[in-house]
């Protein structure tokens, strides 16, 4: 489950944890704008491809990864303890350790890249989440949404999470032709996301995002994967 679930993490990480959201859950969810959603910053950090795309140096590969490591031990056991708790408090208190390791995350690697990779990496990541990154409500602020676009673009992203938690339940073995499901879906979901936006809001949508860019999940180097 673990290499299945980081191949489209922006859709199914969430959806695997929390198993049907209450309507309770839902709204927790778009209180935060999703921000539990997506890809770590660490898992980013240390995906080959990634830090190819980065131009990272040796030293900073080195550096980058070190740090990352250590946020992740130091909280290894806070993770395995998730095992124990019940579904809807696994999922809280899943979402709530993901932010303070990427908090910390950053935190480590402050000093480390570059503006210009800062920059690329933020595009990257905002690329990876997809249309969870329309439901930050601090992009929503940037973009000038309304509360028409707001509602709709919500509704857009539970209706694609359902969609996600459908297809694992009924991947089987098929985790191959699952993959492909919900790599659709997630392009799917953005393009009707986007198409609530304005002319104006989607070049500017398009600006933050920068260069499209493919992520290589399959690239396991230092564990950057798990």
């Amino acid at each position: 489950m673990r290499h299945f679930a980081t191949l489209v993490p922006s859709l199914v990480v969430l959806a695997l944890l929390a198993g049907p959201a209450s309507a309770q859950e839902r709204k927790d969810r778009a209180d935060r704008g999703g921000a539990d959603r997506g890809p770590a910053l660490g898992m980013l950090l240390t995906n080959k491809s990634v830090q190819e795309e980065l131009k990272l140096s040796d030293e900073q590969e080195k550096k980058v990864e070190a740090a990352v490591s250590d946020v992740r031990e130091k909280h290894r056991e806070d993770f395995t303890k998730l095992r124990d708790a019940s579904a809807s408090d696994r999922a809280e208190r899943w979402a709530e350790l993901r932010r303070k390791v990427d908090e910390e995350t950053r935190e480590a690697t402050r000093g480390v890249l570059q503006p210009e990779q800062i920059r690329r990496l933020r595009q990257i990541r905002m690329q990876a989440r997809g249309a969870d990154a329309l439901a930050s409500p601090r992009l929503q602020e940037a973009l000038d949404l309304t509360s028409e676009q707001k509602s709709k673009i919500h509704e857009i992203n539970e209706d694609a999470h359902e969609d996600a938690r459908e297809i694992f339940r009924d991947a089987g073995d098929d985790r191959a032709g699952a993959m492909k499901k919900l790599q659709d879906l997630h392009k799917e979901t953005l393009e009707h996301a986007s198409a609530v936006l304005t002319d104006k809001q989607k070049a500017q949508w398009k600006e933050m995002t920068g260069e499209p860019f493919h992520i290589k999940w399959e690239g396991r180097r230092g564990g950057g994967d798990r």
